[in-house]
């Protein structure tokens, strides 16, 4: 068992006495310095890092750290309203889903364990934010984010549409926007969010969470329900009926958000996270999350263009350098390929612009292979540039 995985299994048994803690009621924010051997708070929730996979390293340097992990323990944040995001066990409080498998593999490869703080909806998680209560979340389509925090790029794509009574008239989503509807959402959701800036006629009723909305389309008392396709909806068609409308009105793009970098960050740590969601989404990491929590109407977003893909590589290679696996001439012999094939594919000419990336892999598998890179190491870097390749010639 490596350093980190032990730290994250001595984590798991020292926060065990919060899962008797109600936490639909939000943690209480740590004042003091976190120290790892030292995690025992009220708030934090049990979790299990058993997500399998490629390995990432992301080979984090002191400024990620700092930004990530200011206390040595990233705190990650989730609202376990959308199970998306998390799911919480209601008899254990523990976590699950794909936030918690990404959490696994990206505090891996930063080197800092982390802990999961619950959330039951928007609104609590945003006054943890307030309240300097974490370091990362999984919470927002990134279009949508409230003031006080920057999304990653976007990792996981959600359908959101109406759920109705069967006997109901509406046949499309447009039909729902029509004066005297009333639509029932989680409040602070990104359907909240996005229909309440959209909508002309119909009206909203907000609630806490997603059951609470639920069930005021089963009790009558709204015309439709606004959200995602997973198994919750399901379950409540089961047990009491309703359809889903077949269009949508939004798909969601949820993304990790940190706290607003002008505000508390340099940057490097949500530069970081882009560059792991990027490899995260290319390794099929993503996709294994989201198949994990059989959560339906889900799918991971589209690739980043390749320039943006490219420009993460640069920001790693320079991390090596600054953390001495690579000498500054190795890491400059590597630059300029990177630079080279992006001042190329920037003029049009994309085969030699491949060909410098090709330069790029070379030298990378030749530092692996004279073990100058370890094999992890290599990994991280090859697998989003073979990845870029392969799409721009395919």
């Amino acid at each position: 068992m490596n350093a980190t995985r032990a730290t994250l299994v001595r984590l798991a048994a020292l926060v065990a006495p919060a899962l008797a803690c109600n936490l639909d009621k939000g943690p209480t924010a740590p004042r003091a310095p976190l120290r790892a051997d030292l995690v025992v708070a009220t708030g934090f929730s049990g979790f299990v890092c058993d997500v399998g996979g490629a390995t990432w390293e992301g080979d984090a340097d002191a400024a990620v750290v700092r930004d990530l992990a200011p206390s040595g323990v990233m705190r990650v944040a989730f609202n376990y309203n959308n199970r998306n995001n998390a799911a919480r066990d209601p008899i254990t409080g523990a976590l699950t889903g794909p936030g918690i498998d990404m959490s696994c593999k990206l505090a891996q490869g930063t080197h800092a364990p982390f802990v999961a703080i619950a959330y039951l909806g928007v609104p609590p998680l945003l006054a943890g934010l307030a309240n300097g209560a974490w370091d990362a979340a999984f919470a927002f389509d990134q279009t949508l984010e409230p003031p006080g925090i920057t999304a990653a790029i976007p990792h996981i794509g959600v359908d959101n549409t109406y759920l109705v009574r069967g006997d109901a008239a509406f046949e499309r989503v447009a039909d729902v926007d029509a004066p005297g509807v009333r639509i029932s959402v989680a409040q602070g959701s990104s359907p909240d969010i996005y229909l309440g800036r959209t909508l002309k006629y119909a009206t909203l009723v907000r609630t806490p969470a997603t059951p609470q909305a639920l069930d005021l389309l089963g009790r009558g008392q709204v015309d439709a329900f606004a959200g995602g396709r997973g198994p919750q909806v399901l379950a409540f068609i089961a047990c009491c009926g309703g359809r889903l409308l077949p269009d949508n009105f939004l798909i969601a793009n949820l993304a990790m958000v940190v706290p607003d970098t002008a505000a508390n960050h340099g940057g490097a740590g949500l530069q970081y996270i882009n560059e792991f969601v990027d490899w995260a989404k290319t390794t099929g990491l993503v996709q294994l999350a989201i198949d994990r929590a059989k959560q339906g109407g889900s799918h991971v977003t589209a690739p980043l263009p390749p320039e943006q893909r490219m420009a993460f590589l640069q920001r790693h290679v320079a991390r090596l350098v600054e953390n001495g696996v690579l000498t500054d001439g190795q890491g400059n012999a590597l630059t300029v390929k990177l630079a080279g094939a992006l001042e190329k594919l920037g003029a049009g000419e994309t085969e030699p612009a491949m060909n410098k990336l090709g330069a790029f892999i070379n030298q990378v598998e030749a530092l692996r292979d004279a073990g100058i890179l370890s094999a992890t190491q290599s990994a991280s870097l090859l697998m989003i540039a073979q990845d870029v390749v392969a799409r721009v010639v395919a």
